[in-house]
């Protein structure tokens, strides 16, 4: 299991649009992938479990990933939300 921690800058935070982007991006890899706010954990392939977490600007996440492509997965969830949820060609 590897993981990082990340601060949300993007302004509305993690409302459906960006969540959505994290839920399709977070699909493609076999591994689990859990978001975790405070003591909250989300499940990263799943839009209502992100959206109940409640994450705003400026907030402090943790993404976890466990599985045997855990490395490329948090790489692509990384790369994202260092974009501010916006997609790399």
């Amino acid at each position: 299991m590897i993981e990082k921690e990340f601060v949300i800058d993007n302004e509305a935070g993690l409302h459906a649009r960006p969540a959505a982007r994290l839920i399709k991006a977070a699909d493609a890899f076999d591994s689990e992938i859990r978001i975790i706010k405070g003591d909250k954990i989300g499940n990263a392939k799943s839009l209502l479990s992100v959206l109940a977490l409640g994450i705003f600007k400026g907030n402090k996440i943790t993404i976890q990933a466990d599985g045997p492509d855990e490395v490329s997965a948090l790489y692509r969830i990384s790369r994202l939300i260092e974009n501010n949820f916006v997609e790399e060609d």
